[in-house]
């Protein structure tokens, strides 16, 4: 039998007392809701009219709270911060629990002064006791944080050695540390440490990487390559295929796939790519009338033509022509491209598929209709 997971006290809903919890008023919503000295919060009963001299009475219940995590890149885990939504003459409020905890338990302070922030003694802030918390200010979190090893100082993040490459690669300079690079440059630190940590491809037409041993943490790691078009899938009811070898419409990982072959769409010749099975590809390049502006080379996700609950008839792809977006046939180009020239804009050409699946875009599976 599978063991029940244990909550923390502001995820147990039910109306019993927990052992040792007490409760109070919330500040600012005396008769509407109370707060416990464990971080419940309670919806009092109260009337609630309904016009005409009607109404009815709420019944108690315990609020559902939100947590909010963020991952320490340091440490390599999750933090928490759990929050809520109350309503008072018919405005709804979002703060952090733990602010009202502390002013009704400990002591009352000006809940709107974003200079008073609460911490968490055993840095937890699921943990909401009210002898868990503590008053304090961002500045002095922040030096607890370094005391407990939980971040780094700017000056360590910023003692990372740095080199300066050309586009192609070509080296242009060594830097001691990212300060140094910024003051030679005129290059932000921050544009630098998103090129090391992959989040952006160059800056300023320069590339930038570390030689530093230790892996960056400047900036919060990439999540991992998503190759699988999810939403796409499931627009067309869960076709059947594998996120390892996927159907080709479905497939975004910017490697060819076993007999793949692409082709400049034409109109739009350095920009995009078009392969015979229905893919379409941005070519690396900086973008139109932008000189730092990089963008990364990556197979486009194809979107349906229907609304969810309606069946999709074609799928199509959103391209970029002198700065305008637009959206066109994948089918169409793949035919266009691969089978015979057409005119892509004449609406009473229609594309079939021999299959009978629109997802097929293969172009041995196309026709005109």
């Amino acid at each position: 039998m599978q063991k029940k997971k244990s909550l923390w006290p502001y995820q147990n809903r039910s109306l019993k007392n927990l052992p040792g919890e007490q409760w109070k008023d919330i500040p600012g919503f005396e008769g509407l809701y109370e707060i416990s000295s464990l971080g419940r919060i309670k919806s009092l009963r109260r009337w609630r009219g309904a016009g005409f001299d009607r109404g009815y009475y709420t019944k108690e219940s315990i609020r559902k709270q939100n947590a909010r995590r963020r991952k320490n890149q340091l440490l390599k885990e999750y933090t928490y911060t759990i929050a809520n939504s109350l309503t008072k003459d018919g405005k709804s409020i979002s703060r952090y629990t733990s602010r009202y905890v502390y002013s009704a338990f400990v002591a009352p302070f000006d809940l709107d002064d974003k200079t008073r922030m609460i911490s968490y003694r055993d840095c937890n802030g699921r943990n909401l006791h009210y002898r868990n918390l503590f008053l304090t200010t961002k500045s002095d979190i922040q030096k607890r944080s370094y005391r407990l090893k939980r971040s780094q100082p700017e000056f360590v993040k910023h003692s990372l050695p740095v080199r300066q490459l050309t586009m192609e690669g070509r080296i242009v300079a060594h830097y001691a540390s990212l300060k140094e690079a910024e003051e030679k440059t005129g290059i932000i630190f921050s544009a630098i440490a998103a090129c090391i940590d992959g989040r952006i491809y160059q800056s300023h037409g320069f590339r930038w990487d570390s030689l530093a041993k230790k892996k960056s943490y400047l900036l919060p790691e990439a999540g991992l390559k998503q190759y699988f078009n999810e939403y796409l899938w499931k627009m067309l009811g869960k076709p059947r295929t594998s996120q390892k070898s996927p159907i080709a419409s479905l497939n975004l990982n910017p490697e060819s796939m076993k007999g793949e072959k692409w082709k400049s769409i034409e109109g739009l010749e350095g920009a995009f790519l078009v392969s015979n099975v229905g893919r379409v590809k941005g070519i690396p390049r900086f973008k139109q009338g932008e000189k730092h502006v990089w963008t990364k080379g990556m197979v486009k996700r194809l979107i349906p033509d229907g609304k969810e609950g309606k069946p999709t008839s074609c799928l199509l792809v959103q391209l970029t022509k002198n700065g305008k977006k637009y959206q066109q046939s994948v089918a169409r180009l793949v035919y266009h491209h691969f089978v015979k020239k057409i005119d892509l804009g004449d609406k009473m050409l229609r594309i079939g598929y021999k299959n009978g699946k629109c997802y097929d875009l293969n172009w041995r599976n196309l026709f005109i209709q």
